[in-house]
């Protein structure tokens, strides 16, 4: 599975998370009842995926499946 799925599990569990969190809130219509509390989710979640990829990224890690090209020199 490490070949389809790049990255760390635990990255892929918090976008799990992360969507049962919109689901929720779907559910809830806190989109159209609460907006602020809806924003207020989506802002804390957004942060804590962010915080979450940048604090765990070690140098040499995969991220994408073929090599990045080196830039040219213009």
């Amino acid at each position: 599975m490490s070949t389809i799925f790049l990255g760390k599990a635990r990255h892929w569990l918090l976008l799990v998370i992360v969507a049962a969190c919109f689901w929720v809130t779907g559910i809830y219509h806190l989109h159209v009842s609460e907006f602020n509390t809806f924003v207020g989710i989506t802002m804390a979640l957004a942060v804590l995926l962010v915080f979450s990829v940048i604090l765990d990224y070690r140098p040499g890690d995969r991220i994408t499946r073929e090599d990045l090209p080196e830039p040219d020199g213009d």
